[in-house]
Order: structure tokens, then C-alpha cells, then sequence
């Protein structure tokens, strides 16, 4: 093995327009970013009415930012899990109806040397004749690239190293270059028709590489996401987190359900994503200015084809399961939720001129106008919160009216909750209600949901100041 690094033999995809290009490339702002802006300064003006109203009317209207919330907040969940029901119901088992493809399975990789064993041993087994496996080792400080080395015996070729006992098996060792880079030097290493993103931590389940297969085997599927499981596996309070999570990651994949039923889905984590290659190539592949790379590509990619006059074809691969590592203590929880929201925040005002644009179908006149409401929906809740909280502290009695409202709610989110559980048992096959998962139901509003709004008003922090450190930190969790 050669000591030090040389310069890799790709810094990016060759004959492709630069990613400030295709980042210009997005619908012009004139129109659809006046309707984000004004969509967005309609809320933000609103959440500052309710909020001084907590100060200058008496009760129960004082309480018009919780009542704000609590209505638009249940009327979205509802249709949300009205439209994830559906597509439930009308989801099989996908089923070849053409060639299987080959894949190409590529892994950005930093200091990974304790989760990438296990998944690369996975992706041995699942692996078929014209199937590629290439991981980028992102400049590891840790004995990551060593243990490659050991395993695999790779033989290299300047940067990129090959295993004679594993064939379908590639390294490419780089200095530290970020995720995006590490991804786009990658992909024209590798030549199969579908390319897949897994990350290190991220462990399929036996059969999740032929669920891919069969999914793409239908030429109308040209993204796609498995169905991701978190588990926790660091922290004290792995089992507090452990239990919320799983519960957010079950209504968060429905939901996933919904919006590909609605042809709107925008949200593919790229810890277990599928792309046929054509695609990635036409955008320019990951965006490596961008601090939610999976999610941006998303946008692009619907933008790409609303330029053809067409609707992306973006589907949950429901049989192809994986498990994720998730943050199992407050300060990585934290941390996880304030790059996500940030990333979020970045991505929706860089491509606002999708919001509310006919061109992009539903996604640009629903989907993506909810998602702008959203931007601000956590501080609404975290506001509400903070407020109640105030004032049974200093001794405050809650009018009838709100304690109704607080009750009705509640009945109304765990009638939800248990109903989501029961659709996606009947979905995935996962086990049923349990005690726990009763009495956290219960307890998420007050012991979780404050610290997912708390994570996206740090989002807002880290985003208005231009200062998030984007390393990635083990475990990192994905959605």
C-alpha cells in the first residue's frame, strides 16, 4: 500500500455541467419565489400575532398560538395518514416484470470501522453476477482503510484498490472531501444501470438487494428508497430513544407511502437510496455545496423531469428493509435534528421557485406549500409548549376551554398513533401494540416532541448563522 494519498482519479463526473450550473438550473424565482416568500412572511407574521397574544389578551385567547398549532398541526396528520392508508392498501410485494438490473452499491466512508464489517459481510451475500460494490474512504483517521486492507487484500492501482477474493468488492482511499464528493468521484468508477447509496452503519436485510432489483425491473421506477429501522446503540438512554424513534420512523415511512401514492415524494434518505444512473448523471449527481445532499438531489431530480414534462417516478421499496444507527443520547439527538433542519431550511429557499410552480404538478401546488408551513411549524409547538410550561410554573390556571382542547388533542394523536401501528403491521409485518408502546405513545407529546422542535429552532440558529459542522459523528441516524 502506497503511503499518503495522491490526487484521486475523478474529482467529479466528467463531461457534466459544474454543480453551480445545474444549482442555476432551477425554475426561475421570479414567480415561484414570490410565493414562497410571501407564503412564508404570511406564517412567520401569524406566529408572531399568536405569540404576542400570549401577552396581551386574557384567556382562552391568550392561548392562540397552541390553538393555531393544534388545528392546522391535526388537520395535516390526518390527511397525512388518510393518504398513507390508501397507499397501504393498494401496496404489494413488488414483482419483476423485466430484467433485473446489476447494481452498483456505493458507500461513503469515515471512520466506519466498527459498523462497515457487518454491512459489507451482508452485502457479500445479497450481491449477483454484474453487481458492484465500491466504498470511498473518506480520509479515516481511524484503522477503517487498514482493516480493508486486511480483509480484502486489496490490490491498488494508485487510489482505488481491488480485492481478488471479492471481486464485485472496490476501495478508493481520498483525503477528507465530504460525503457528495466522495459520492460523485465514486460513480464513474462503477458501470451498472442502477446505483445505490448505503451507508456504512446502514445493515440490509436478507433480501433487500433483490427487493431493488424486482422494484427496478419496472422501467417507470427511477428512484427509490428502502424502509429504514433505527436502532440505538450508544448512549445511557439508548432505550428513551430507542422506543420514540422507532415509533417516529414507522409514521414517517406511512407518510413516505402517502406522498409516493400522491406522486410527491421529495424525501429519499440516502442511507438507503436507489437511482438509476442516467438520472444522476442529466443533474450532475450530489451537490457537494449542499448540507442535506440526499434530500437536494430530490428536488433536482423532479425539477429534471417537470423540464420534460413528466412526474418523477420516486416509490418506497417496501420489502427492501434495513436497520440504521440512530443517536441514543440528548446531545447526538440534538445535534442529528439541528443538521437536519438545517439542511431542510437550506434546500427549500434554494429551490423556491418550485413552491407553488404548476410546472412541478402537485409537488410544486401542495406538497411543496406545506413543506414551506412547515419551516416554522416547530416553533409554533415549541412556542406553545414553553408558554404552557410558564404558566403552570408560576401558578396559572388553565382555562376549561384549553384543558378540552389539550384532551381532544391527545385522544386524537393516540387514536392516530395506534392506528398508524396497525397499518404499518399489516404493511411490514412488524408486532403489534405493546404496553411500552402504549404508555410512549402517551408520553410522546411531552417527553419527545419538545425535543424534535427544540432540534429545528437550533436548525434556524445554525441556519441564520452560517456555522454548522457537518462532520459526521457516530451515530449519526438517518430518517
Amino acid at each position: 500500500m502506497a503511503a499518503g494519498f495522491s490526487t484521486p482519479p475523478f474529482t467529479f463526473i466528467p463531461t457534466l455541467p459544474s454543480m453551480e450550473t445545474v444549482s442555476t438550473a432551477v425554475f426561475s424565482t421570479a414567480a415561484g419565489g414570490t410565493r414562497f416568500w410571501w407564503l412564508f412572511s404570511l406564517v412567520l407574521v401569524l406566529l408572531l400575532v399568536v405569540a404576542a397574544a400570549a401577552f396581551l389578551l386574557p384567556q382562552p385567547w391568550s392561548w392562540l398560538v397552541g390553538v393555531t398549532y393544534v388545528a392546522y398541526e391535526s388537520w395535516l396528520t390526518g390527511r397525512l395518514f388518510a393518504s398513507s392508508r390508501r397507499a397501504v392498501l393498494a401496496a404489494a410485494q413488488s414483482a419483476a416484470i423485466g430484467e433485473a438490473p446489476a447494481l452498483a452499491v456505493l458507500i461513503a466512508a469515515r471512520n466506519e470501522r466498527s459498523g462497515m464489517p457487518a454491512t459489507l459481510a451482508e452485502l457479500a451475500r445479497q450481491v449477483r453476477a454484474g453487481d458492484e460494490v465500491l466504498v470511498v474512504d473518506d480520509g479515516s483517521t481511524d484503522d477503517t482503510l487498514a482493516w480493508l486492507q486486511q480483509t480484502y487484500a486489496l490490490e491498488w492501482k494508485g487510489d482505488l484498490g481491488r480485492s481478488p477474493s471479492h471481486p464485485f468488492l472496490s476501495v478508493l482511499r481520498q483525503v477528507n472531501r465530504g460525503k457528495a464528493r466522495s459520492l460523485n468521484t465514486a460513480l464513474p468508477l462503477t458501470s451498472a444501470p442502477v446505483v445505490m447509496t448505503i451507508d456504512a452503519d446502514t445493515l440490509p436485510e436478507a433480501g433487500a438487494l433483490d427487493a431493488v432489483r424486482r422494484s427496478f425491473s419496472d422501467p417507470a421506477v427511477e428512484v427509490g428508497c428502502g424502509v429504514l429501522h433505527p436502532l440505538c446503540q450508544h448512549g445511557w438512554s439508548r432505550w428513551f430513544f430507542g422506543i420514540f424513534q422507532g415509533l417516529e420512523y414507522r409514521r414517517s415511512y406511512l407518510c413516505r407511502m402517502g406522498w409516493m401514492r400522491d406522486r410527491t415524494l421529495v424525501l429519499v434518505s440516502g442511507a438507503f437510496a436507489v437511482f438509476r444512473r442516467p438520472l444522476l448523471e442529466e443533474v450532475g449527481g450530489f451537490d457537494p455545496l449542499s448540507k442535506a445532499e440526499d434530500y437536494e438531489l430530490l428536488f433536482r431530480l423532479h425539477h429534471a423531469a417537470a423540464k420534460r414534462g413528466h412526474v418523477l417516478g420516486a416509490v418506497v421499496i417496501s420489502d427492501a428493509r434495513a436497520i440504521t444507527d440512530a443517536p441514543g443520547t440528548v446531545r447526538q439527538f440534538l445535534r442529528q435534528r439541528t443538521r437536519w433542519f438545517a439542511g431542510f431550511i437550506e434546500t427549500m429557499v434554494r429551490h423556491r421557485g418550485m413552491v407553488g410552480n404548476p410546472q412541478c404538478g402537485r409537488l410544486g401546488t401542495y406538497h411543496l406549500l406545506v413543506k414551506t408551513v412547515d419551516l416554522l411549524l416547530p416553533l409554533y409547538g415549541l412556542l406553545a409548549v414553553t408558554l404552557l410550561v410558564a404558566y403552570l410554573i408560576t401558578g396559572g390556571v388553565i382555562h376549561a376551554w384549553i384543558l378540552v382542547l389539550l384532551l381532544a388533542k391527545l385522544a386524537y394523536d393516540l387514536g392516530l398513533h395506534l392506528w398508524s401501528m396497525a397499518l404499518h403491521r399489516r404493511w411490514q409485518g412488524t408486532s403489534g401494540l405493546t404496553f411500552g408502546t402504549f404508555i410512549a405513545t402517551l408520553l410522546e407529546p411531552i417527553a419527545f416532541q419538545p425535543l424534535r422542535q427544540l432540534g429545528a429552532a437550533y436548525g434556524w440558529i445554525a441556519f441564520l448563522r452560517r456555522r454548522i459542522d457537518w462532520a459526521p459523528q457516530r451515530p449519526t441516524g438517518k430518517s
